[in-house]
């Protein structure tokens, strides 16, 4: 049964650690944690919980750890971790009931890198923010030229000018989101 449950630990795709809740030190990391923080497994235990994450996010994550490890059933938050490399990632944070071994209790929690939707709301952003500037100049230059409002043919060769340069603002801004979706 102990193999059993080993395989099922170990071959998580999720992050999954046990830390001491009096002293906040991490116990155990599976094959997937050290995957998250680009590391050994190893590298992590003997961690305090604490260093997993960012300073300045340091006050909150005390105060996550002391709720997860003082309430009963299954608890989510969501936090920013720092890899070994620095890299910053967001995770869905899901902590276990405590249990007891020989007299000391523990909490384990399981992370699931959710970076993504922080590139998915950066998108959304861009899109909404980045692409509609040169858009709605496109769209308004594109309505005079239509309309024939414009007379004058040296007034008439500066707007298409300005289309040109609206188009190429749009093409880079398309571009630009376009590189945050590729994968890593």
């Amino acid at each position: 049964m102990i193999n059993y449950l080993n395989s099922l630990v170990e071959g998580a795709s999720d992050a999954i650690f046990v830390a001491e809740i009096e002293t906040g030190f991490i116990t155990f990391a599976n094959a997937a944690a050290g995957k998250l923080f680009n590391c050994l497994p190893g590298d992590l235990i003997g961690m305090h919980q604490s260093q997993l994450h960012p300073i300045e996010e340091l006050d909150e994550i005390v105060q996550k750890f002391r709720d997860f490890s003082t309430s009963d059933g299954y608890k989510e938050t969501t936090a920013h971790i720092l890899t070994k490399t620095g890299e910053r990632k967001l995770v869905l944070i899901t902590g276990s009931n405590r249990f007891q071994i020989d007299g000391k209790k523990y909490v384990s929690a399981y992370f699931k890198d959710i970076s993504h939707v922080e590139t998915l709301q950066q998108i959304a952003y861009d899109q909404s923010h980045l692409v509609r500037r040169p858009l709605a100049n496109i769209l308004g230059i594109s309505k005079l030229l239509k309309d024939d409002a414009i007379s004058n043919e040296q007034e008439r060769k500066y707007l298409i000018d300005e289309l040109y340069n609206e188009a190429t603002k749009l093409d880079d801004v398309v571009k630009h989101v376009t590189s945050k979706t590729l994968l890593k």
